[in-house]
């Protein structure tokens, strides 16, 4: 198992060693540097470093000093606890591994971007686990650019986008078409509007996915070409659920993916509108680096989803 392939606390677009994840909950076991330093057997300027680097990646801070001693903050205390469990469960998958309870050869190891690995690849993942009982998948979710990326590193082989990727270097193939609607607050002026028109979506308050987003990108371009070329942001955010929860409390308007709102909508926690003449609708795409070979457990993965598609 390679160290790269098991990278995956995200925050802020950033990821975090199994290293520094290690370094850290040394710290906080210790409750100082210096007893950290003396248990890992690394140099205190070592261990402050890495406690500096994964504030940096983060962009929080971690420990409040007292004296001698280091205490978590707030945002310290919930970074822990996540950690914490995620450590714990690489530890486990290691042992497992190296024991045999899983066979390398079995493991299928994907990327998706964060639409695609939190609402579509779950159902295929069930779903062909159903007919292939001996497979293991591990699955890795940042945003479409940072799945590109990690797929011509190679960190992993399949990689699942959601918007078009043009690169000489990657195969690109079509799986599934998605439609992105208009959501509010079921309590917004708005919420009886059977349609809103383009001139009222520039103006509403808008919440909006972060840069390099794949549905941030073709949001874009699809409403640029209907002449609204900026949208009132008042909040960027990373995650669909947490712009599910910001559009719930009538902070503004988003658009989203079909698969992301559809279980909100049946609840009647937010509602979902038409654009008057536009239509937002995107390809999903599943990415491979060309001319390196997958295996046999991979491919027939590939396969399957290719065979599958949209047929939820």
């Amino acid at each position: 198992m390679h160290c790269r392939s098991v990278r995956t606390f995200e925050r802020s677009g950033k990821m975090l060693t199994v290293n520094e994840i290690k370094i850290f909950l040394e710290v906080v076991k210790a409750g100082s540097i210096t007893g950290a330093s003396k248990n890992l057997f690394i140099s205190q300027p070592a261990v402050s470093q890495h406690i500096k680097t994964i504030e940096e990646k983060l962009n929080i801070r971690l420990f409040e000093r007292a004296n001698t001693k280091l205490y978590l903050t707030n945002e310290g205390f919930k970074v822990y606890k996540e950690l914490e469990k995620l450590y714990r469960i690489f530890e486990e998958t290691v042992e497992r591994v190296s024991l045999g309870d899983i066979p390398s050869g079995k493991l299928i190891s994907i990327g998706a971007s964060k639409t695609i690995g939190n609402y579509f690849l779950p159902f295929l993942i069930a779903k062909y686990k159903e007919l292939e009982r001996g497979s293991y998948f591990s699955l890795k979710i940042q945003n479409t650019s940072e799945i590109v990326e990690r797929v011509l590193n190679e960190d992993f082989l399949i990689g699942f986008v959601e918007a078009p990727v043009y690169h000489k270097s990657l195969n690109i193939e079509v799986i599934c078409e998605d439609r992105l609607k208009v959501v509010c607050s079921p309590n917004s002026k708005i919420a009886k509007k059977s349609e809103l028109t383009i001139e009222e979506l520039k103006i509403l308050p808008f919440i909006s996915r972060e840069k390099g987003s794949g549905t941030r990108r073709i949001i874009e371009n699809t409403l640029s070409k209907y002449g609204c070329n900026s949208l009132n942001v008042v909040v960027t955010a990373s995650s669909n659920e947490a712009i599910k929860e910001l559009v719930a409390a009538g902070l503004g308007i988003s658009i989203l993916s079909s698969f992301v709102v559809s279980a909100d909508e049946k609840y009647g926690r937010i509602v979902s509108k038409d654009i008057d003449g536009v239509d937002i609708k995107r390809n999903f795409f599943m990415i491979c680096k060309k001319e390196k070979s997958i295996s046999r457990f991979e491919n027939k993965f590939k396969e399957f989803v290719k065979s599958v598609g949209c047929k939820k």
